[in-house]
């Protein structure tokens, strides 16, 4: 049976939902009923109903403050909010707190059998994930030591991490097949340890994705659907071609968030540079840090996010602004050349016709005889 209890102020509509609902044909027992938030809160928390179901405006504590409590010390239990206000604010709020179910007042028998029976599937459900999880990791330990009596877990989770953070998608069936093949056939073949191997695959790659993308773990049914798992593991078949759907789901996700991560890290670099080129101190090591990534893995991701090296990139930033100056000021060589990130005017005026062909003064030479020849 899955537990109801009821916090609503006003008598008769308590009653009426007390009473004309047959609570029994439809799974459900009524555990208990309270007209104000602050008495339901203690009878809640010692009853542990699997749904609340609670009016918003009472007097003392109302339903989303409820809401809030029981949301914390029960996070299982489903909440249906019942509500006369038609009010955003409300709904907002609710949606914030995790509300299963919004009904507003006033709200139909069916209606609300209809969110009860919604509510209590939802809680089968998270019970059959629960029953599937105890079934298949009852003496997880015994089972991970195979016939040839040597223990695979720990080597086959480094494989998979290995493979998880180095591995190509076009990879993944071959890695799978050989993954099989190094634990032995006598155990892959077995039901029940191929089932053992399977959900430990599962976790281990599951813990993976939330770790680069929580929200992805905890919605996409990739990793929230056990029923998918135990139904691929009956033949070896379905086994292998669920397992290669989910690396192949982890690696995309991998590099997606790496091409993600990789555009954050350079973005940030070139803001960086933009406001500190002119320091002559700038260095490696010093955006790595400013970023806090490694100097090598910063130089690795810079050069394969733009095609340049760091310094290639911070030359070319240095003379385009050297340029601008010696086109638009009368400051001599050397003070553009400071300004720009170069304490030696020699190694300036080395590196600025490296870049552009010609010295500063030519430059400023041709530039300034070429705005004359235009008037």
């Amino acid at each position: 049976m899955i537990k109801v209890f009821l916090v609503e102020d006003e008598t008769i509509i308590r009653q009426g939902i007390r009473n004309n609902i047959d609570w029994k044909a439809h799974g459900l027992e009524l555990v208990g009923e309270a007209e104000d938030g602050e008495y339901a809160y203690p009878m809640i928390l010692k009853s542990r109903p699997d749904i609340l179901l609670t009016d918003v405006k009472m007097p003392f504590m109302d339903g989303l403050e409820l809401s809030h409590l029981v949301r914390k010390e029960l996070p299982g239990t489903k909440i249906i909010i019942l509500s006369g206000y038609d009010d955003f604010a409300y709904a907002k709020e609710a949606i914030k707190i995790g509300i299963s179910e919004y009904l507003l007042k006033p709200v139909t028998p069916s209606a609300l059998i209809d969110a009860l029976k919604k509510a209590a599937e939802g809680i089968q459900e998270e019970r059959e994930h629960s029953r599937l999880l105890e079934r298949y990791f009852v003496n997880y330990e015994k089972y991970m030591n195979f016939p040839d009596k040597t223990d695979y877990s720990g080597v086959d989770r480094k494989l998979i991490k290995n493979f998880l953070n180095t591995g190509e998608i076009d990879e993944c069936g071959r890695f799978i097949d050989e993954y099989f093949e190094a634990v032995g056939r006598e155990n892959y073949m077995s039901l029940l340890l191929r089932q053992y191997m399977t959900m430990d695959i599962f976790y281990c790659v599951r813990e993976f994705v939330k770790s680069i993308y929580a929200e992805e773990a905890e919605r996409a049914p990739e990793w929230t659907d056990l029923k998918r798992l135990a139904k691929a593991s009956e033949n070896m078949q379905g086994t292998t071609d669920y397992l290669r759907g989910l690396f192949t789901s982890a690696l995309t996700i991998r590099d997606q968030c790496s091409g993600d991560r990789y555009g954050q890290i350079i973005r940030e670099a070139k803001d960086y540079i933009a406001e500190n080129f002119g320091s002559s101190d700038f260095s490696l090591n010093r955006i790595a840090e400013y970023i806090g990534v490694s100097a090598s893995y910063f130089s690795s991701i810079f050069r394969q996010g733009t095609g340049q090296t760091l310094m290639e990139y911070l030359t070319g930033v240095r003379i385009d602004k050297a340029c601008e100056l010696l086109k638009c000021t009368n400051l001599r060589t050397a003070e553009i050349g400071e300004r720009v990130g170069y304490s030696d005017p020699h190694y300036f005026s080395t590196a600025f016709k490296k870049a552009t062909g010609q010295s500063p003064k030519e430059y400023r030479v041709g530039t300034s005889g070429k705005a004359r020849a235009e008037h």
